[in-house]
């Protein structure tokens, strides 16, 4: 397993030796007090080599672990998994009853959040490039600079890690000619609404609830939740029984946010979350989008589209994994063109989830059924299952 290879690669460290926001948690943990945090950290061990033998099997060998990602750097890999040390080390712990108990642990948040803060100031040092270079294997390899269609990006070859100056600058790279790469769909009637971001249309909802009910069964979005607002808020309204769209960033996308219409922006809030919680043992981590996007760090951006016919629209920035950073570059009161960019994801893994008033909308250009992502859905539409920056998904009424 990757978090074996992890573990193997580095040399163990004497405790005094961890990173500091490592051993603030451990000190946190080990508090007379919180007996239950380390019958969490215990159980989760044991359930998880039981499934599947890895060398994290003592509280140390947690710690230690923690400390191995903190101090990596993200690796090429078309697979990606590589790519998440994070994600790497827990994602064993994340599947099991006992380590959602222990990363949903409200006090035990603000230490993950330390050790991740900590890892993010690591990827804007310039000792993040060490992997950012043309040899066989890394991140400017000819294998590499195919993948991730790099001719198409700001960078010189010629240049020391393509003139890179960190590994965060090179994840939030920009197109060489965003026009070219990301042609803006046209509109004339006014009434065509683009996508914020690449990825992969993962959920599409008709159902969206003003918040969480006993006798509603299934996977949800609940207003209150999503948009950390109570359930009375008149930022709700315009969404109750509205469409909700997710769509997922792979780390190896476009992570730049672009404004699905022109209009004004009303609000932009940041929610502090969670960073390694999975909604239930044993759910498949990608199962579970819908869920972490009620409950980790996100960012949230509520527009008001000039042409009133589109309804107003929120959008959900949420971070997975390694990313605890969500960077709106708009504020309150700003005039946003369609088309023009509001923001970033820091590294790793994110999501978007954009909410709409669905009394305006008349119909979707986009389907979460792959299967249709080619055209055929039967009736003459092409639905996009994989969408691209300024590529038209929906048609307001």
């Amino acid at each position: 397993m990757e978090s074996n290879r992890l573990f193997a690669e580095r040399p163990r460290k004497r405790y005094e030796g961890l990173a500091p926001s490592v051993q603030a948690l451990a000190n946190y943990v080990k508090r007379p007090e919180n007996e239950f945090l380390r019958i969490y950290i215990g159980s989760m061990l044991d359930e998880a080599n039981q499934k599947n033998p890895i060398n994290i099997k003592t509280p140390a060998d947690f710690f230690q672990q923690l400390d191995n990602a903190l101090n990596s750097l993200p690796r090429y890999d078309s697979n990606f998994m590589a790519a998440l040390p994070f994600y790497t080390v827990l994602q064993p712990f994340m599947e099991n009853s006992y380590g959602w108990a222990f990363f949903t642990n409200e006090a035990v948040r603000p230490y993950f959040a330390e050790i991740l803060k900590a890892y993010h100031t690591n990827l804007e040092t310039p000792a993040s490039l060490a992997y950012l270079n043309d040899s066989y294997g890394n991140w400017l390899s000819a294998e590499a600079s195919q993948y991730l269609s790099l001719n198409e990006y700001v960078y010189d070859p010629a240049q020391p890690h393509g003139g890179f100056k960190s590994w965060n600058e090179f994840f939030i790279r920009q197109f060489k000619d965003f026009d070219a790469s990301r042609p803006l769909a046209p509109d004339p009637s006014g009434k065509v609404v683009i996508s914020p971001v690449d990825g992969q249309v993962w959920m599409i909802s008709k159902q969206v609830q003003r918040e969480a009910a006993f006798e509603i069964k299934g996977e949800q979005y609940y207003l209150a939740d999503l948009l950390a607002e109570d359930a009375n808020s008149p930022l709700l309204q315009s969404f109750v029984d509205g469409l909700a769209v997710q769509i997922v960033l792979m780390p190896f996308n476009y992570h730049r946010w672009h404004s699905p219409v022109t209009g004004k922006i009303s609000k932009v809030r940041t929610v502090p979350g969670y960073f390694f919680a999975q909604p239930a043992p044993n759910q498949d981590y990608a199962a579970s989008f819908p869920f972490l996007s009620h409950v980790n760090t996100r960012t949230i951006v509520y527009i008001e589209p000039e042409n009133p016919a589109i309804g107003k629209i929120a959008m959900i920035f949420v971070g997975l994994t390694e990313v605890s950073s969500c960077l709106a570059t708009v504020q309150e009161g700003d005039s946003v063109q369609r088309g023009e960019e509001i923001g970033h994801f820091a590294f790793g893994g994110s999501t978007c989830c954009m909410l709409f008033d669905r009394s305006k909308i008349a119909s979707l250009y986009i389907t979460d059924n792959p299967t249709l992502s080619d055209g055929a859905s039967g009736s003459g539409e092409k639905l996009a299952n994989v969408v691209q920056v300024r590529q038209g998904i929906a048609l307001a009424r």
